[in-house]
């Protein structure tokens, strides 16, 4: 077992009983591999010195293992991984309700990580698109209920369309549900998100350290994440003293589309921050860096700087957001934020499961953070 890892999952997981926080820990080193059929736990002693935890919460998360059927206790000799069934016949349904399966980097990771956990659960894992929209949300939700032995769902909420309908619909039915990928304060659903305004506040903090003054927001303003980066990049050039600017685009989408075909979003996206950029960059007194809502706004930005002859960073500083796996190929490499969604798929999976075991909680709201990935398209201003 590695112990230094068991101890920083313990401490960094989200807010939960210490019995299912050390459960979780454990359980991720048995599904990475990390411990084998045949491995011997840890003592109680070994646990209650390293964790500060009491004997009965550690019996408790071993307990909940042991029912599990991945572990099993040998009197006089310990606690030993044992080799799971090979064949379980699933206890019911968890249905995955995103916009797109690819657009967003970690869109798969999340799921790769929720289904997981599901299955760990002894759960099956079912998937569905919504393409940011909420009527086709709604009649996924509809079609699940009827056909599929659905005990839960997991729901990125959709950009377009009031979700209050949907909520209600999903509470006449008593089906435990969670927020995951995206997260609206307006709402008090459980839920499952990067913390988006403080990505929004670090990136121009970043950027007002490497010593710009001149920063403009290139994102959108029509819906939660969006909202959460400007409200960052607004406070932290509040502190700093310096004049915001944002600059929205793609006010024009159309929300008939239905925003699954991933080409045809980017293609949506990157045109018209192209084209924004354009017309900011000719400005006479042009920013030096800009925050991009994201890597696609990104793409459209490098477009705009060599169009009209500014170099990257000499002339103009870029950050962003996602992580594509396309940014390190550029040019000039992008720096940017690279959202957690492997850990969000974790979590996330496990706030339903608990929701689906009937424990009683208040709305669990947990924002994530991710960390920047410093490459070359940030440097402090030409003089």
């Amino acid at each position: 077992m590695n112990l230094e890892r068991l101890q920083t999952d313990f401490d960094s997981s989200a807010p939960a009983p210490l019995h299912a926080k050390l459960r979780e820990a454990l359980l991720a080193q048995i599904l990475d591999g990390i411990l084998q059929p045949g491995d011997l736990l840890p003592s109680e002693r070994q646990l209650q010195s390293l964790l500060n935890l009491s004997r009965p919460t550690i019996r408790q998360a071993i307990n909940a293992l042991i029912q599990e059927g991945l572990v099993q206790r040998v009197a006089g000799k310990g606690t030993f991984i044992i080799e799971p069934e090979k064949i379980k016949t699933p206890t019911g349904l968890i249905a995955l309700m995103v916009s797109r399966p690819n657009f967003h980097f970690f869109y798969p990771q999340l799921a790769a990580a929720f289904d997981e956990r599901v299955r760990a659960a002894n759960y099956g894992m079912v998937m569905s698109l919504h393409g940011d929209r909420v009527d086709l949300l709604g009649e996924g939700i509809e079609g699940l209920l009827l056909t599929q032995n659905i005990v839960g769902m997991a729901i990125t909420p959709p950009r377009f369309g009031d979700m209050e309908r949907v909520i209600q619909r999903l509470r006449q039915t008593g089906v435990p549900f969670i927020f995951i990928g995206r997260h609206d304060g307006a709402v008090q659903i459980d839920s499952v998100a990067p913390d988006n305004q403080q990505i929004g506040y670090q990136a121009t903090r970043y950027l007002i350290d490497l010593g710009h003054r001149r920063i403009v927001h290139l994102g959108f303003s029509d819906y939660s994440t969006g909202r959460a980066r400007l409200e960052g990049y607004q406070l932290a050039m509040a502190e700093a003293e310096l004049p915001a600017r944002f600059v929205p685009i793609l006010e024009h989408i159309s929300t008939t589309s239905s925003g699954i075909d991933d080409e045809s979003s980017s293609e949506r996206i990157a045109m018209p921050a192209r084209e924004t950029a354009v017309s900011l960059l000719r400005e006479s007194d042009y920013p030096t860096a800009i925050f991009c809502f994201n890597d696609i706004v990104a793409m459209g930005v490098y477009k705009a700087a060599r169009e009209v002859g500014l170099r990257i960073p000499t002339d103009l500083s870029l950050i962003s957001v996602d992580n594509l796996p396309t940014v390190t190929h550029f040019e000039v490499p992008l720096t940017t934020f690279a959202l957690p969604g492997a850990e969000i798929g974790r979590q996330g999976a496990n706030l339903l499961l608990r929701h689906i075991a009937g424990e009683d909680m208040s709305p669990q709201q947990y924002l994530l953070p991710a960390p920047v990935i410093r490459r070359a398209s940030a440097a402090a201003p030409s003089q």
